[in-house]
């Protein structure tokens, strides 16, 4: 089951923590047994932190990314990996960056032995990450051609990388929500904390990027995507 949460920044803002705290307690109901998150801070730096057990009773740790510019987050129900072992939770290194994901990838011993990718962990969302990192193209089609890869049962995914400094959220099938406030994008897989929120598009990819404290959202379709690489 899994639970996905973010946060984009605008103008330099950083997030509301009693909104991100509510979000993260909403998207334990999805995940208890284990949580992560991984962001950029004000001086660009890429930090991540995780362990087992649930979010709601670590709530304070969320303080450790006050100023994230920007964030990805999870809820783990562990499907593939004892919790007990924290490299099988999430975050998982993904490319330089740190990639969260929502969904069970049945094929993962198929998907690793055809591509070659060397995993270390038990969880089968590593694959993803990995498989991110193997393929070719730009980041947009590397993600995309993975998700069409592994999506064989719905997924949502969210990624973060700071060279340059990039979001990508990506669901084909699996529930993902976006809500814009006043200090920035939220990201969840609930929509109940957020208001205003808004059922991210299926089959899409939504790109933030940052430069030079502007924020920008782009969208992208998978199938089009497809269609070009």
């Amino acid at each position: 089951m899994c639970g996905l949460f973010g946060f984009i920044s605008r103008d330099n803002e950083t997030f509301n923590p009693k909104l991100l705290e509510q979000i993260a307690r909403d998207t334990e109901s999805r995940g208890p047994h284990a949580f992560g998150f991984a962001w950029v801070d004000s001086r660009n730096r890429l930090r991540m932190f995780k362990q087992r057990g649930r979010i709601s009773d670590y709530l304070s740790l969320l303080h450790l990314a006050r100023d994230a510019r920007m964030l990805v987050g999870h809820c783990r129900y562990a499907t593939h990996g004892s919790p007990s072992n924290n490299l099988n939770n999430h975050p998982h290194p993904c490319d330089g960056g740190w990639l969260v994901h929502n969904g069970v990838i049945g094929q993962c011993e198929e998907i690793s032995e055809q591509w070659n990718l060397q995993r270390v962990t038990e969880c089968d969302s590593e694959a993803l990450a990995l498989l991110i990192e193997e393929l070719d193209g730009t980041l947009v089609e590397r993600c995309t051609m993975a998700i069409e890869e592994c999506a064989t049962s719905a997924l949502a995914m969210l990624g973060l990388w700071r060279n340059p400094l990039r979001l990508v959220a990506g669901r084909s099938g699996n529930p993902l929500y976006l809500s814009k406030q006043s200090e920035g994008y939220y990201l969840a897989s609930n929509a109940s904390a957020m208001s205003g929120a808004m059922r991210v598009k299926d089959e899409s990819l939504l790109v933030f990027d940052q430069s030079n404290g502007v924020t920008r959202m782009r969208q992208y379709d998978l199938a089009d995507v497809m269609a070009q690489v």
